[in-house]
């Protein structure tokens, strides 16, 4: 897909900086600036309930390995596997 847009300055410089340090040109450092946004747009998506780990995985092209990866890099706690934990140590202290 191909879009045009009118970058500001202060974007351009910040692709200055993306491609000198990595070694990319502008349009790669474009794409994975970009990247990284969608990325953390759509984990604080799934932080904040509005869309699913499977949604996630599915937008991303990612597995659920990954996906779990991912949210440990983001500091995203998945709160159902807690759940699950903290229900399992439940069952576990009322069968002693």
């Amino acid at each position: 897909m191909s879009i045009t847009i009118e970058v500001p300055e202060s974007i351009d410089s910040i692709l200055d900086r993306c491609s000198r340090e990595e070694h990319l040109d502008k349009v790669s450092a474009l794409n994975r600036i970009l990247w990284t946004g969608a990325e953390s747009y759509l984990v604080n998506q799934y932080s904040s309930g509005r869309i699913s780990k499977g949604k996630l995985a599915e937008l991303l092209d990612l597995d659920i390995y990954e996906v779990n990866e991912l949210l440990e890099k983001h500091h995203v706690k998945d709160s159902k596997s807690y759940e699950r934990f903290t229900r399992g140590i439940e069952v576990t202290e009322r069968s002693k």
